[in-house]
């Protein structure tokens, strides 16, 4: 049998804004992020005010996930949220953002069977730090023969 290379290329659907607050507030703990920058929310984010929507005074709502988006700070908070991701997944692997690449080397039959065993358990984790994949943003791509 010859060799390939099966790649999978994920996105996360809307993932700069499903980053919940309180989850990344405990990363950023964990990484060692003290005093005012622990709090970036409360400068970024309408909390409890009331506005003016279509010729109507009206209450907003607190948000309660996102990072700041068209800046660098957005990409890099979103990362040390998903940081531990590649680190439980076992085949090669490379993230830029919100965009996710894996790849395994294929010289047996069963090799395809490992990367479906990391998809699976990448599916498990994003399901519990509540991201999403863009189904019609993935694609899945074999080289060789």
């Amino acid at each position: 049998m010859g060799y390939g290379l099966n790649m999978v290329y994920l996105d996360y659907r809307k993932a700069f804004d499903r980053v919940p607050h309180q989850r990344l507030e405990k990363k950023l703990k964990t990484n060692g992020i003290k005093g005012k920058l622990l709090h970036w929310p409360d400068k970024f984010l309408i909390k409890n005010n009331e506005g003016w929507l279509r010729g109507t005074f009206s209450q907003l709502l607190e948000v309660l996930s996102g990072v700041p988006q068209g800046a660098v700070l957005g990409p890099f908070l979103f990362l040390l949220y998903v940081n531990k991701l590649s680190s439980w997944i076992k085949c090669d692997m490379m993230m830029f953002a919100d965009d996710t690449e894996l790849w395994c080397i294929i010289t047996k039959n069963t090799d395809s069977l490992v990367l479906q065993n990391h998809l699976d358990s990448l599916q498990s984790l994003s399901d519990i730090w509540q991201l999403k994949c863009n189904a019609d943003k993935c694609k899945v791509m074999h080289t060789g023969y």
